[in-house]
């Protein structure tokens, strides 16, 4: 039985918020009733507010929140805004950010059936229009009903009652910013993430998907906002004097459902501070990139049991290579969960960052960018190889303007961008957008054109900016002519009435990249082999050299869910008014053993290494 229990009659002498309209305009009422009855008995069911102050006095005395928060955290008649339209919910809890997280609706004593659903659909209405408030009840002093809002905001399941006030929290003590004696470089006194800790992410994204029933890449998406949001709050709490508390913790609050709707707000908090930053610096910012703008979906319960875990650790103090260790064990499950088609192996990824040698002056993109992980290797390369002769401005140039990345999937894009925050990328230049789209579609891109080298000619659009291309466009897809002529412009798509998806994911990669630029890309082996192919070669043949392919085994995808056999290409763009010398050297590299069998399992002996000394051993980029 919920802890509201049964009706009692409150006189309204006893009534709280006596100097309220709507109580004072009830009490008169009842006070009639009074002097025609000589009694209040029977008044409840013609006046509402006996019922309220019924409810307000049991949030009291049995759910036990305080009475200092009457008329500041606790309020009555609370405006909600729906549309064009404001109602007032009878009450309203609220939390430590004065935003509703609990909602009360009460009708009077012996509403019709009718009457009362309609006050549960107005709660529903209540509820929806806010994310953060998720629990609310209805009552008409006989009948009760609590709701608690679904992952889907317009559904909801019914539960046993409302939570009570009172949190029993690991962490006793509120968390706020403290500076060690030795600070090593940390800003935040938070725990750091080592290899004791590095389960946290896994742990977090476990009970995600455990407690609210999600697949893992549902899981993973809620968790890439969560790290979003702690990352903005220790960002900003760094800013801030020694003892600052932050935000992303339990403390304080009075339970679950208001741990979750200071998250929430919080969430709200980083993605507007962020929309309102950047895009007074990069055209096309809200559009191209504000994928955090889908609020967090899930329950009370795992996000309250995500914070606890999480909150007590730093993750801007801790090591990247950490970071990226702790998330790359969330990716994995998702990925063997069916997101495969959006993850280059790591060997692979190894084998064309090493290739290619990314250094820190250069613009680097990938067009085709998933995960996210070519630029996330490209990021720890330079670091490895320039970190220690850089300056911190050069770093920080690099790690903020120079790696860039397009995706199509919004979920996708979250999760990329999440994993280059944890890279320490500065801020992440990943566009939710479609790469094959007319260039149009990228001021951003030519904005990087007019900053790094001047203005392309006029009435022109160039977008040619790149010094690196790293990527793995979508196999296997046909594109018609039709839709090839609703995206951008390709050579290799004139006069045909369809095309694999792969050969315009390579023209647009080239297109992409300035010349003398250099690309390294997945493609499917027979596109440099098989006789349909003959014509891509033959382009291929007066835009770029050749500089190297390397062949994979079939099993190189099998463990991602693809069963193509692939092979990593990698071309220089002709300069301008250059064709490639047909007696030009092509380095070919058979890569028979990539660390991994076809079911995932380690394996020894890989080639990797190997295949990328043997390149630069052979002539490389000389």
């Amino acid at each position: 039985m919920a802890l509201i229990g049964n009706f009692i009659l409150i006189p309204p002498k006893d009534w709280l918020f006596p100097s309220h309209g709507d109580v004072v305009e009830a009490g008169r009422r009842a006070q009639a009733w009074f002097e025609q009855k000589g009694t209040y008995e029977g008044a409840e069911y013609i006046i509402e507010e006996f019922v309220r102050q019924w409810a307000l006095k049991r949030l009291l005395d049995d759910y036990k929140y305080p009475t200092d928060w009457l008329g500041e955290r606790l309020i009555i008649e609370e405006p909600v805004k729906m549309g064009s339209t404001v109602k007032q919910a009878d009450i309203s809890l609220k939390n430590s950010n004065r935003r509703t997280f609990l909602y009360v609706e009460t009708k009077k004593r012996g509403a019709s059936e009718e009457e009362f659903k309609e006050a549960e659909r107005q709660l529903e209405t209540y509820l929806a229009s806010t994310h953060t408030a998720t629990i609310g009840l209805v009552t008409d002093g006989d009948r009760v009903k609590t709701l608690r809002k679904k992952i889907d905001p317009n559904d909801f399941d019914y539960i046993p009652d409302l939570p009570a006030y009172g949190l029993e929290t690991k962490i006793r003590v509120q968390l706020v910013r403290e500076l060690p004696e030795i600070a090593n470089g940390r800003s935040t006194g938070l725990k750091i993430l080592d290899n004791e800790y590095e389960k946290v992410l896994f742990d977090c994204h476990s009970t995600a998907r455990d407690v609210d029933g999600l697949h893992d890449d549902e899981a993973l998406d809620e968790i890439c906002k969560i790290i979003y949001t702690k990352i903005y709050d220790e960002r900003n709490i760094t800013k801030s004097p020694e003892g600052t508390p932050f935000k992303f913790q339990t403390y304080g609050a009075s339970n679950a459902s208001e741990v979750a709707s200071n998250i929430r707000v919080l969430y709200e908090e980083a993605r507007q501070e962020d929309i309102e930053l950047y895009s007074k610096r990069i055209p096309g910012y809200e559009r191209s990139r504000g994928v955090f703008k889908t609020q967090i979906r899930l329950s009370d319960t795992a996000l309250y049991r995500v914070v606890e875990r999480l909150q007590e650790f730093s993750l801007i103090d801790s090591r990247a290579d950490i970071k990226g260790r702790a998330f790359q064990k969330v990716l994995a499950p998702a990925i063997r969960a069916g997101m495969g088609q959006y993850f280059t192996p790591d060997p692979i990824v190894k084998i064309a960052v090493g290739v290619i040698q990314p250094k820190a002056n250069e613009l680097i993109l990938d067009p085709f960018c998933g995960s996210g992980h070519f630029l996330t290797k490209a990021l720890q390369y330079v670091i490895d190889k320039q970190g220690k002769t850089l300056t911190q401005h050069a770093l920080h140039e690099f790690k903020f303007f120079h790696l860039h990345g397009i995706e199509k999937s919004d979920r996708m894009v979250r999760i990329a961008m999440t994993d280059m925050m944890l890279h320490d990328d500065g801020h992440t230049n990943i566009r939710n957008q479609d790469a094959l789209l007319s260039f149009d579609n990228y001021p951003d891109i030519t904005a990087l054109r007019e900053k790094n080298e001047g203005s392309a000619p006029e009435n022109t659009v160039d977008p040619a900016v790149f010094d690196i291309v790293l990527t793995n466009p979508p196999f296997g897809s046909i594109m018609r002519q039709e839709t090839m002529e609703m995206l951008g412009r390709f050579d290799l798509g004139h006069k045909k009435k369809s095309l694999p998806l792969e050969i315009l994911g390579l023209e647009r990669s080239i297109q992409f990249l300035k010349p003398g630029g250099r690309l390294a890309i997945v493609l499917p082996e027979h596109l440099m082999k098989g006789k349909s192919a003959a014509f891509v070669r033959k382009w291929l043949a007066n835009v770029v050299h050749v500089k190297a392919i390397f062949f994979f085994p079939e099993e190189a995808f099998t463990p991602f869910g693809a069963m193509v056999k692939t092979c990593l290409c990698i071309f220089q763009k002709c300069a301008k008014n250059q064709k490639a010398n047909s007696d030009e050297k092509t380095f070919l590299c058979e890569v028979e053993n990539l660390g991994y069998e076809a079911t995932g399992k380690m394996k020894t002996g890989s080639e990797v290494h190997a295949a990328i000394d043997s390149f630069h051993n052979e002539g490389g980029w000389a």
